[in-house]
C-alpha cells in the first residue's frame, strides 16, 4: 500500500477507508514479544544505555529482515510500547512526559521511522500481560505493584512461566495489583502510595507519550493508524458487568477525550475483558474429552455461562457517538483447547475446528458490529513447540504438522470474516534457547536464524485497497485458488491486491474476472485492477497456471462463474 498520495485513513462504519474512498483491510504482524523484556524495545543491540545510534546502527544490521515485513505483504505493525520505561518512577508532573520517557521514545521513534520508510502503518500498542516481571509478565512499572502489609513484594520467578495467563484466575498478587489498577487506588509501601491514582497515571502516560512523539517527529504521524491503551484488561474477581460497562468504559473514554486533542485522525483500539469469548462452548466439547479430573480442576477456575458469550462494552447511543468516527474493536482469538492440550504434550484435532471457530468469530465479529465500531483481530497465531509433541503421556515424541492448520484455519476465518488483523508476532531475536525469550514461548514467525516459518500459509493474497465494498473473498492454500467478490458502485481508483507471486504462482499465474483491465507490478506483487461500474458485483480468481476447474472454488462461498468473461496471465 502506497502511503505517497495516500495516508489518511478514515472510519466508514465499521470499514477503515483510505483518502480516494477505498474499502482498506490491513494485514500485519505484532512486533515484537522481544519488547516485554529490557529494554522494551523491538529493535536494540544488548547493553545498558542505549543510543538513538545503538538502534540507527542494530536497524542498519537486520535491514534485510525488516524489508521482509513489506516484502511478505504485510501493511500495518501492532507496535509493542511498555509503561515500564515510559514511568518507571511515578510522574508528578502529568503535563509532561517524564525525562526517562522521553528518552524511550526517542530511541522508539527510531524504529517508528524506519517502519514508517517501509510505508508500514502503526498501531502503538501499551502492552502488558499478568502486569509485571515479578510474576512472569511485563509492563508495569515497580511502582504500579500493589504492596502492603498482606501482599509483600513475591520473589522473581525464576524459571519460565508457560502458563502465565492462569494467573488471572490463581495468583493472589496479580490479582490485587490489577485489581489497584482498575479500581485507580494503589497502595505500595515500598514508594510511600496510598491511595493513589494509579489507572489516571497511565491515562495521562499514554496521551503524553502519544503527544511527545508528534512534537519529536510530526511526519510519522500519518503513519500512526491509532492507539491500544491496553492489551488484554481482565475482569479478575470482579463482575464483568461492572467491569467492562463502568470501569473499562470509564479508562477509554479518559483516552479518546484527550486523545482527539492531540490528533483527531487517530484511532482508538477498545478490547473488550480477554476472556469474553474464550469459553462459550464447554458444554459441547465435554463430551469427547478423557481427562475428566483434569479438566474438572481446568474448567472450575472459570464460568462457563452466558457471560462469557459477550462483551459488556457499552452500546448505547452515547457511547457509539463518541466512537463512531474513531472506534475499532480489538480483539484476540487462541484456542483454548489447543492451549490446554499443549499443557499435557497432547495434540488437539483441527478437523473439528472449522464449525467451531465460525461461530467464535461469528461473535467476534458480531461485538463490532453491534457497536458500529472496525473489527480487528489484533492478536492470533499459534506455538511451533506444537509440532512437536507426544499423542499421550506414554508414548514418544513424533512431528506433527497441527501448527500448520491451526494457522491456515485461522486465516480462513478472517478472509471469511472480511477481517483486519495482525499475527502475533515477528521477533528478531528467537533463539534456539529461549525461543521468543519471554516465558519460552514460540510464537514468532522468524526462527533463531531469522527464516521465516509457516510463510506460505501467513502469506497469503488479499485486496489491500478495494474500489467497491468486498463481500467475499478467500484463498486456498492446496489449490492457490484466490476468489475476491466486491459489491456496489466502485470509486474510480483501482483495487489493490497483493498476490504473494514468488511464494504462490511463480512462473505463471492467470486472472478470471468480470473485467479484464489489469496493471501488474511484480517488484511490489500488487495487482492493480480497475472494477467495471456497470456491475453490482465485481468478482476475480487467481489460479496458478492450470486448467480453470470452477469446482475448487471455495465452498463457503457463493460464486456464479456466468459472468466471468475470460483471463490473463502474468508473470
Amino acid at each position: 500500500m502506497s502511503h505517497s498520495n495516500n495516508k489518511k485513513i478514515v472510519k466508514d462504519g465499521i470499514w477503515f477507508r483510505d483518502t480516494y474512498g477505498r474499502f482498506v483491510l490491513f494485514r500485519g504482524v505484532n512486533f515484537s514479544s522481544q519488547s516485554k523484556l529490557f529494554p522494551y524495545l523491538p529493535i536494540a543491540p544488548k547493553g545498558n544505555d542505549i543510543t538513538s545510534r545503538d538502534i540507527k546502527n542494530e536497524i542498519n544490521r537486520l535491514k534485510p529482515f525488516l524489508n521482509n515485513i513489506k516484502k511478505s505483504g504485510f501493511n500495518i505493525v501492532r507496535l509493542l510500547v511498555m509503561w515500564k520505561p515510559l514511568e518507571p518512577t511515578p510522574n508528578y508532573n502529568l503535563n509532561s512526559l517524564s525525562i526517562e520517557g522521553q528518552k524511550y521514545v526517542t530511541l522508539l521513534n527510531e524504529i517508528i521511522t524506519e517502519l514508517k520508510n517501509l510505508e508500514v502503518y502503526i498501531i502503538l500498542d501499551f502492552h502488558q500481560d499478568i502486569a509485571h516481571e515479578i510474576y512472569g509478565g511485563d509492563g508495569f512499572p515497580d511502582w504500579a505493584l500493589a504492596i502492603d502489609e498482606l501482599h509483600p513484594r513475591p520473589p522473581y520467578l525464576k524459571i519460565p512461566n508457560k502458563n502465565w495467563y492462569l494467573s488471572y484466575y490463581t495468583n493472589p498478587f496479580v490479582i490485587h495489583t490489577l485489581k489497584s489498577f482498575w479500581k485507580n487506588s494503589l497502595t505500595n509501601i515500598e514508594f510511600n502510595l496510598q491511595d493513589f491514582p494509579v489507572r489516571n497515571h497511565l491515562e495521562k502516560t499514554i496521551c503524553l507519550t502519544v503527544k511527545y512523539l508528534k512534537e519529536l517527529n510530526s511526519d510519522v504521524f500519518p503513519f500512526i493508524l491509532g492507539i491500544e491503551p491496553f492489551n488484554e484488561p481482565h475482569q479478575l474477581d470482579m463482575d464483568r458487568n461492572y467491569f467492562e460497562s463502568i470501569i473499562l468504559s470509564e479508562f477509554y473514554n479518559n483516552i479518546m477525550s484527550e486523545l482527539k486533542i492531540i490528533d483527531p485522525n487517530l484511532f482508538l483500539f477498545l478490547e473488550p475483558r480477554t476472556d469474553w469469548i474464550v469459553f462459550p462452548v464447554w458444554k459441547d466439547k465435554l463430551e469427547s474429552l478423557n481427562l475428566e479430573s483434569l479438566e474438572s480442576n481446568f474448567l472450575s477456575l472459570f464460568d462457563s455461562g452466558d457471560s462469557n458469550k459477550k462483551t459488556f462494552l457499552p452500546k448505547d447511543p452515547s457511547f457509539i457517538d463518541k466512537f463512531k468516527l474513531n472506534g475499532v474493536l480489538s480483539f484476540h482469538y487462541y484456542d483454548p483447547w489447543t492451549f490446554f492440550y499443549s499443557m499435557f504434550n497432547l495434540s488437539d484435532s483441527m478437523a473439528s475446528k472449522f464449525n467451531y471457530w465460525s461461530s467464535i468469530f461469528s461473535i467476534l465479529k458480531n461485538g463490532a458490529l453491534e457497536r458500529n465500531l472496525v473489527p480487528f483481530l489484533t492478536e492470533f497465531g499459534g506455538s511451533h513447540d506444537w509440532d512437536h509433541y507426544k499423542t499421550d503421556l506414554k508414548s514418544n515424541v513424533y512431528k506433527n504438522k497441527q501448527i500448520r492448520a491451526y494457522i491456515d484455519l485461522q486465516y480462513k476465518q478472517i478472509e471469511l470474516n472480511l477481517l483486519n488483523s495482525t499475527y502475533w508476532n515477528y521477533n528478531l531475536y528467537n533463539t534456539k534457547e529461549g525461543n521468543d525469550n519471554w516465558n519460552h514461548e514460540n510464537f514468532s514467525i522468524l526462527d533463531n536464524e531469522r527464516k521465516m516459518r509457516e510463510i506460505d500459509i501467513i502469506c497469503r493474497p488479499y485486496p489491500m485497497l478495494s474500489s467497491s465494498e468486498p463481500v467475499a473473498f478467500s484463498f486456498d492454500l492446496e489449490t492457490k485458488y484466490f476468489v475476491l467478490i466486491t459489491k456496489g458502485l466502485p470509486v474510480k481508483y483501482p483495487t489493490m491486491i497483493y498476490v504473494p507471486y514468488m511464494l504462490h504462482y511463480a512462473p505463471l499465474f492467470k486472472v478470471y474476472s468480470t473485467n479484464n483491465n489489469f496493471t501488474w507490478d511484480r517488484n511490489n506483487q500488487v495487482l492493480s485492477w480497475t472494477l467495471n461500474e456497470e456491475l453490482l458485483f465485481n468478482k476475480i480468481i487467481i489460479t496458478p497456471d492450470v486448467e480453470f476447474n470452477p469446482s475448487l472454488i471455495d465452498k463457503n462461498i457463493k460464486f456464479n462463474t456466468d459472468d466471468i468473461i475470460g483471463y490473463n496471465q502474468f508473470n
